[in-house]
């Protein structure tokens, strides 16, 4: 069967459209480094893998704390060029300290005696793959028949965003967990439970990302103990184990650990997309409201089986709600609201004929998620077409809309409730035609 016009020229332009969303995150962390080197930085490790990757190497081959002061300084050493000096108006804030539960080393032991600038290439590669499958999984989660072209054409349009370019860039580990929540779900619609909760388990490498889409994946799996207890089985057998084997190699280290959450909610300047709109005030009492509806969303569907649109549709809103409330503005974080704009896709004809308002807030997250690729790709041109360094300074307009894009995304799903859980009973059965 021969290969449509419209086929390949969708592929090319969804090539060429991640191209210049590279070339621009690459840019930007360019001129961020320039930043730095200004302020008295040599240019060296800038990658967020590192703090993680010298922390499991210093306590894997050396016997070192990762979370001591003395390991935090070799990091800024590393990452930096030399160590902060908080006397210093000019030093960043962010410490880069080695901010991970334990168990993480045990994923990065294979790669403590490679020169770090090989792991970062074999990253890179990894994560760039582990990002096109959970683009993939997502795509047949929500059933999407899209052929090998077509898939293509979702990868590389995926890859264009922000989040997805910035995170593989900086090897971000936000990206694999994306894609462990991703395969969780792919095997639970294969009736692999316990391969679900161990990869579940694996996912906690980042607890502000994966937790409140465990807690979801556990309470639906708890409603329904007799067929399910294997996704319970297979997560309580992956954390007691990383559990176990990381308080022989460091004992006490979860109270390390939680006496690190401070600074590091302090240097990160954390807060969420929310608060940082509204204030936190106003901000608490959003979060609060689209808390509860996703907790009805969930109630409704805790006995549905994983491949019904119930299931699915409060596994969205859960992931979309934790981009909404994390408390972190970092764009790679929003590789969870992927499921939520392929939803909004499938979805779009029922979503239009909603309302007048409907529509103008899923317009609406169109937008804003437009935004950062109409935008970065007009800046790439215009800077490499007119040469006019200056344009430069402009790097940030892309990122504008970051706070608003999960935002934006959940308050466009929030009709799909009403038609998928007021309009039949949890536990109805259909009758026949």
């Amino acid at each position: 069967m021969g290969i449509s016009i419209k086929t390949v020229a969708m592929t090319v332009l969804t090539g060429m459209l991640m191209l210049l969303m590279w070339i621009y995150y690459a840019h930007y962390n360019q001129v961020t480094q320039e930043l730095l080197t200004s302020r008295g930085f040599p240019e060296r490790n800038f990658s967020d893998l590192y703090p993680c990757w010298l922390g499991s190497r210093e306590l894997l081959l050396h016997g070192r704390d990762p979370y001591s002061p003395e390991v935090t300084r070799e990091i800024q050493q590393g990452y930096y060029g030399r160590p902060l000096d908080n006397r210093r108006p000019s030093d960043p804030i962010d410490e880069q300290r080695f901010a991970y539960p334990l168990f993480v080393v045990f994923l990065l032991a294979p790669t403590i005696g490679l020169p770090f600038g090989v792991v970062k290439i074999l990253f890179t590669i990894i994560l760039l793959a582990a990002a096109a499958w959970t683009i993939l999984f997502w795509g047949k989660a929500e059933g999407f028949r899209l052929g090998t072209n077509q898939s293509l054409a979702l990868i590389l349009f995926s890859l264009a965003s922000i989040p997805f370019a910035q995170g593989i860039q900086l090897q971000q580990p936000s990206v694999f967990v994306a894609f462990l929540i991703a395969a969780s779900l792919w095997a639970l619609g294969r009736q692999r439970l316990f391969e679900a909760g161990l990869l579940l388990g694996f996912s906690t490498i980042k607890p502000q990302l994966a937790l409140p889409f465990v807690a979801w994946m556990l309470f639906w799996a708890v409603c329904g103990w007799r067929t399910r207890r294997g996704v319970v089985s297979g997560f309580v057998v992956t954390v007691a184990g990383l559990l176990a084997a990381s308080e022989l190699v460091l004992p006490r280290w979860p109270m390390e650990f939680a006496a690190g959450l401070g600074p590091y909610l302090r240097y990160t300047q954390a807060r969420s997309g929310l608060g940082a709109l509204f204030g936190p005030t106003i901000g608490t009492l959003l979060t609060a409201f689209l808390a509860a509806i996703t907790a009805w969303a969930a109630l409704r569907a805790r006995s549905r089986p994983p491949d019904s649109d119930e299931f699915l549709t409060a596994s969205v809103f859960v992931l979309t709600l934790t981009c909404v409330v994390i408390p972190s503005l970092a764009p790679h974080n929003e590789v969870l609201v992927l499921p939520a704009y392929l939803l909004l896709a499938k979805e779009r004809r029922r979503l239009l004929r909603t309302g007048r308002l409907a529509r103008s807030v899923f317009y609406a997250a169109i937008m804003v998620a437009i935004w950062p690729l109409m935008s970065g790709c007009l800046l790439v041109l215009a800077r490499f077409l007119s040469g006019d360094a200056r344009l430069s300074q402009h790097w940030d307009l892309p990122l504008a809309t970051n706070p608003l894009i999960p935002i934006a995304a959940f308050a466009a799903l929030v009709p799909l409730l009403g038609q998928r859980f007021s309009t039949r009973p949890e536990n109805a059965v259909p009758k026949p035609t």
